[in-house]
């Protein structure tokens, strides 16, 4: 017999589909090609819309910390803006482990099974329609089948989805512990020579861990071979600053975030994309936590009505796709991959650290945050023009110029 549902991946995307579908009754497989759900990496810092989406308490076990201000800083110069509590909101650092065995002990409860180890292959395809995947431990046939398997996808590229701007942020991330009197309070962000185009972020759990890592996004080959490997750079920085100078590393992670926004069609007869793989993270924007939650969720939804309905031809399953589009996530994403997009080109011509500086050395904290968020009013709008144009001016004068030598 048929599942209704078969999940790709463990992500936060494909363990928030299991756990909400398993909930509405429907029978769901989970594959997962690491030998355990919390071996993927996920995203850390949210805000209270992923507790909601979680459904946990800012005071349970399953938040790390909670963060009063947030800095951006040049490792190079030292130029920063602060973020304070009147901008930034509540946002917490999720213990990561054990949000993922939540998820999973969700599902699971409502008699998900989950098969660890099951290196997804392709798809299986009958009259122009998904009904199954073949996997490394054989095939299993759903009346959906959700690839929610990362940036390079099986489920995506075996289904015939198309990715025409496909820009990835490689990232680590490192966990440290015996760490000495760090500010607990407050999480870091990073940018400098040694990082390149992206950046390094440092999350305290508490005086003595820390989470800190870092994600790069390749603007050319040239400059990408040029940078020093990231395991220099931890070193580099571990002895540069006092907190870290005598901490162990105790874990370490990694992963693949794409930047240039949601993909321009992931559902199709029997099978939809959700997460990483239909580009559904924004790196900027709450990370990728909320919006593959949110992505998650409303797919289990549609995932029940498909089954209540027996229809998953593409225009049934596009429903899910519609809907999400609509969404205030959706268009945030697109924002910010357009914003990214532009950077990576600006990069490739250009010098992006120098920008970064003038950000840094010459914006304040509230017009960053709005612009950032997707917020932004007249009055922040005019408070560039007026106060800062020679830094925008600056910095479109070099995007001007990889226009006009790369094209759009």
């Amino acid at each position: 017999m048929p599942h209704d549902l078969i999940i790709a991946g463990t992500g936060p995307a494909g363990l928030m589909t299991a756990e909400r579908a398993a909930a509405k009754g429907l029978d769901t497989l989970v594959l997962e090609k690491r030998k355990s759900v919390t071996d993927s990496l996920m995203g850390e810092l949210v805000t209270d819309n992923a507790l909601k989406l979680l459904r946990v308490k800012p005071t349970s076990d399953y938040v790390g910390n909670q963060y009063s201000a947030i800095i951006g800083e040049s490792l190079d110069t030292g130029a920063n803006i602060v973020v304070g509590e009147g901008l930034l909101g509540n946002s917490y650092l999720l213990d990561e482990d054990k949000c993922q065995e939540l998820m999973r002990d969700r599902a699971e409860a409502d008699g998900t099974e989950f098969r660890c180890g099951s290196r997804v292959q392709s798809v299986i395809k009958e009259a122009n329609q998904v009904i199954g995947v073949k996997h490394s431990g054989g095939e299993d046939m759903a009346s959906l089948t959700v690839g929610a398997d990362g940036a390079f996808s099986r489920v995506s590229e075996t289904a015939g989805f198309i990715h025409p701007k496909w820009l990835l942020s490689y990232g680590v991330r490192w966990k440290l512990a015996d760490c000495k009197g760090v500010d607990s309070d407050t999480a870091y962000f990073y940018v400098g020579r040694d990082v390149s185009l992206g950046y390094m972020w440092l999350y305290p759990r508490s005086e003595t861990e820390v989470n800190l890592g870092i994600g790069r996004v390749p603007s050319s080959r040239e400059n990408w071979e040029k940078l020093p490997p990231l395991l220099e750079v931890l070193k580099k920085y571990k002895k540069r600053f006092p907190e870290l100078r005598d901490s162990k590393i105790v874990a370490q992670n990694g992963g693949v975030v794409p930047c240039a926004g949601i993909i321009p069609r992931f559902t199709d007869a029997g099978v939809s994309l959700c997460g990483n793989s239909a580009g559904q993270v924004s790196s900027i924007v709450g990370g990728g936590v909320t919006t593959c939650f949110h992505a998650g969720a409303l797919l289990a939804k549609h995932a029940k009505r498909a089954i209540d309905e027996n229809d998953f031809s593409r225009k049934s399953i596009q429903r899910y796709e519609k809907e999400y589009r609509r969404s205030k996530l959706a268009w945030n994403i697109q924002n910010t991959g357009k914003g990214m997009w532009a950077v990576s080109k600006y990069a490739m011509y250009n010098d992006p650290l120098e920008a970064a500086e003038i950000v840094l050395d010459q914006l304040d904290a509230k017009t960053l945050n709005a612009l950032i968020q997707g917020q932004a009013g007249v009055g922040d709008i005019m408070t560039l023009l007026s106060d800062f144009l020679p830094m925008v001016a600056r910095i479109g004068k070099g995007y001007l110029k990889a226009i006009a030598v790369g094209g759009l």
